[in-house]
């Protein structure tokens, strides 16, 4: 029992001594990151997992950024995105849990730190957004390998997931690389 702990505390002190050597936005996105993905754990479900993302996209996106041209791009192929995976946009809306993901986990991040700002901040929500982009583009993947005889309705999906990413790039106001 003793070594059973001695080796979780050994565990943390890596991770802690990894998360200390982190910029902050890395770290409050690495932090809150796994806190969503415990939550998407919780409910075992690649669809909700899938529509938990489009959603928490692109109501960040409407919420937090100026609308122009990107952003309203960004948020078109969200629905997109919807249609081809042959889901009702608005319903997936319902999902929606941008407030608690964006804002009042970092919030909670942040106040463990001193070494924060506003900017380290918004660049987490970015990175958390993006990471949110991965988790479709990784379960599409994991789809179409999984059933081939599905592809060519997931793969238009994957395409538009594609194109997510680089209407957020852009959104984000990021260069792209």
């Amino acid at each position: 029992m003793s070594d059973d702990l001695s080796n979780e505390l050994e565990s943390r002190s890596l991770e802690l001594a990894k998360l200390s050597a982190m910029d902050p936005d890395d770290r409050i996105a690495r932090i809150v990151w796994e806190r969503v993905q415990d939550e998407l754990e919780t409910r075992d479900s690649m669809e909700y997992g899938m529509q938990f993302c489009i959603s928490n996209i692109a109501t960040f996106i409407k919420k937090n950024f100026r609308e122009n041209d990107h952003t309203l791009a960004a948020i078109a192929e969200c629905r997109s995105l919807a249609s081809k995976l042959g889901w009702d946009f608005e319903k997936v809306l319902e999902t929606d849990q941008s407030d608690k993901i964006f804002i009042t986990y970092i919030k909670e991040v942040v106040s463990q730190y001193t070494d924060t700002r506003q900017n380290h901040c918004e660049n987490a929500q970015c990175m958390l957004a993006m990471n949110l982009n991965y988790i479709v583009l990784q379960d599409l993947s994991y789809l179409i390998k999984k059933n081939p005889n599905t592809a060519k309705n997931l793969q238009d999906a994957y395409k538009s997931t594609v194109e997510l990413r680089k209407q957020m790039i852009k959104a984000f106001d990021w260069a792209e690389k």
